[in-house]
C-alpha cells in the first residue's frame, strides 16, 4: 500500500511540472525544445508574433545580459521557467516562474540567470522590436 501511495504521489508531482502555455490566436507554445545551437548561446531568441503595435519573443537566458536601455520600446517580461534576477539602477528583484516585470522605455536594466538550468522568459515589446533599440550602459 505504501508503494502505491508513493507511486501515485510521484505521478501527481510529475504532472505538475508542465510549463505554462503561451497562447496566440493561431498557435500555442509549451515545453519548447531548444536546438543544440540555441543552448550554446548566452541568450537565444525565438520570434513568436508581430503586429502593428507589439512583438512577442521567447528568450532562453543562460548567463547575463549587459546593462542596457531601450530608448523607444516598453518591455513586459513574464518568467516561464527558471530563476533570475532583474537588475535596475538602484535595486534588483529575484524572479521565479510566473513573475512579470514591466520595464518602461529609457529604464536602465539587465537580467541575470541564477538557475542551474537556463531561464526562459516571454517578452513583449511595444512598439514591435526590430533589433536595433538596445543601448549599452557606459
Amino acid at each position: 500500500m505504501k508503494y502505491q501511495f508513493v507511486l501515485l504521489a510521484s505521478l501527481l508531482l510529475v504532472g505538475c511540472t508542465e510549463s505554462p502555455k503561451i497562447v496566440f490566436k493561431d498557435k500555442n507554445y509549451q515545453n519548447v525544445l531548444w536546438t543544440a545551437e540555441e543552448k550554446q548561446k548566452n541568450i537565444a531568441v525565438r520570434h513568436l508574433a508581430r503586429s502593428e503595435y507589439s512583438s512577442s519573443h521567447l528568450l532562453r537566458v543562460k548567463g547575463a545580459e549587459k546593462p542596457h536601455f531601450h530608448d523607444h520600446h516598453d518591455l513586459t517580461v513574464t518568467v516561464v521557467s527558471g530563476k533570475s534576477i532583474i537588475h535596475f539602477k538602484d535595486h534588483q528583484v529575484l524572479l521565479k516562474a510566473g513573475d512579470v516585470v514591466s520595464i518602461a522605455k529609457g529604464t536602465y536594466h539587465w537580467a541575470e540567470n541564477i538557475d542551474p538550468k537556463a531561464s526562459v522568459v516571454f517578452a513583449t515589446f511595444s512598439p514591435p522590436y526590430k533589433g536595433k533599440d538596445k543601448r549599452l550602459a557606459k
